[in-house]
C-alpha cells in the first residue's frame, strides 16, 4: 500500500491507492487510518493521501545503512536468473568512459565462448556507454565518444551529430540496445539507475549472442531489465517518475 502511494503522482486518491494494493477501499482505508496515526502518512484533501514525515525518516535511516553495491549485485544475480544471459555492472569514470565493475557471464546454453572482464570499455559501439552517452551531462562524455568516433576517421562535426542521434534514440526507448562491433555475433542491452538526487549511478545490462538478445519494449529481457532498473531506482530512492511506470 505504501508503495502505491509512493508511485504518486501525490497526493493519492483511496480508490486509486485500493486498486493498485489490489484492496477493497473500506480495506484500504483501515490500513491508511493506521498509517496516518503514525504520521507515515499525511492526509491532502478529502480521500487523498501523501507519504509523511516518520516514513521519509525512516527511509533516509536506511538509505545511510545500506551498501549500494551489494544491493544492484544481488538484483543482477537475480536478472541473470530470469533472463540466463550475462550480466554487468557499471559506473562512469570521467577521463576513462565506461568502467565495467563486476560482470556475471550467461548459463553455458545461452552463452559460448565470450570471456567477459571488468575494466574500461566503449562509449560509442556498446549498450552501456550508449546509456551514459544519453543521460550524462553532454560535456562529460562526448568529448571521450569524439575522441572514438574520430579514431574511425570520422570528423568532430559527423562525430557529434552521430553520438546526438545515438543519444536521441536511447532517451526515446528508455534504455540502449547494441550490437556489439569489437564481438561479432554479441549484443547488449543496457538501463541506467537512479539515486535520490536524481543521479546516474549505475548502469546495468545484460549481454550475450545477439540471437538471444531482445531489443524491443515488452520483450522479455528489456521487461526484466527495466524490472531490475526500476527496482533499484526506488529502493535508493530516486523520484517515482524514475520508476513508477515499471510498476
Amino acid at each position: 500500500m505504501l508503495l502505491a502511494i509512493q508511485q504518486g503522482p501525490a497526493p493519492v486518491a483511496l480508490k486509486d491507492i485500493a486498486a493498485r494494493a489490489g484492496m477493497s477501499p473500506g480495506q484500504a482505508h483501515n490500513y491508511l487510518t493506521s498509517f496516518v496515526r503514525t504520521d507515515m502518512l499525511q492526509t491532502a484533501g478529502r480521500g487523498q493521501y501523501r507519504l509523511g514525515p516518520s516514513l521519509a525518516a525512516l527511509g533516509l535511516d536506511a538509505l545511510q545503512g545500506i551498501d549500494r553495491y551489494e544491493v544492484v549485485q544481488n538484483e543482477a544475480l537475480r536478472l541473470r536468473e530470469a533472463v540466463r544471459l550475462g550480466v554487468v555492472i557499471s559506473q562512469w569514470s570521467d577521463g576513462l568512459g565506461p568502467l565495467y565493475i563486476w560482470q556475471k557471464p550467461g548459463y553455458p546454453d545461452r552463452w559460448g565462448s565470450f570471456d567477459m572482464r571488468s575494466g574500461p570499455g566503449k562509449t560509442v559501439h556498446t549498450a552501456t556507454g550508449n546509456v551514459f552517452l544519453a543521460w550524462l551531462d553532454w560535456h562529460r562524455v562526448a568529448p571521450i565518444a569524439i575522441e572514438e568516433l574520430r579514431a574511425e576517421g570520422m570528423d568532430a562535426n559527423a562525430a557529434e551529430q552521430h553520438l546526438k542521434s545515438i543519444r536521441d534514440r536511447v532517451l526515446a526507448n528508455g534504455f540502449a540496445y547494441q550490437t556489439l562491433t569489437e564481438l561479432p555475433g554479441y549484443a547488449a542491452l543496457c538501463a541506467p539507475i537512479w539515486d535520490a538526487d536524481c543521479e546516474l549511478c549505475f548502469a546495468l545490462t545484460i549481454t550475450g549472442p545477439e540471437r538471444w538478445v531482445d531489443q524491443r519494449l515488452g520483450d522479455t529481457q528489456v521487461t526484466e531489465l527495466i524490472r531490475s532498473t526500476s527496482t533499484l531506482s526506488r529502493i535508493f530512492g530516486a523520484p517515482s517518475n524514475y520508476w513508477s511506470l515499471a510498476h
